[in-house]
């Protein structure tokens, strides 16, 4: 098994009604990192995006970010 990291910024963002465009505005982060966050195709995470967002929507890191199990093959 493979441990991956994922993303809830989507989950977040469809609470709030905002879209990328929107949030990439208020959070000072490119649409092609929120983009990538949101569909967790992302190979790494900025600490400071990290922090932008966590304050942002107000959840602690963890709230963010999970780690998963994934099978090997569908990596």
């Amino acid at each position: 098994m493979e441990k991956i990291m994922i993303c809830r910024l989507k989950e977040l963002m469809e609470q709030r009604n905002l879209n990328i465009a929107q949030l990439a505005r208020e959070v000072g982060i490119t649409e092609t990192t929120i983009r990538a966050y949101t569909k967790n195709t992302f190979s790494r995470i900025d600490c400071q995006n990290a922090v932008k967002l966590c304050s942002f929507f107000g959840v602690p890191i963890g709230d963010m970010f999970d780690i998963k199990e994934v099978s090997d093959d569908l990596i």
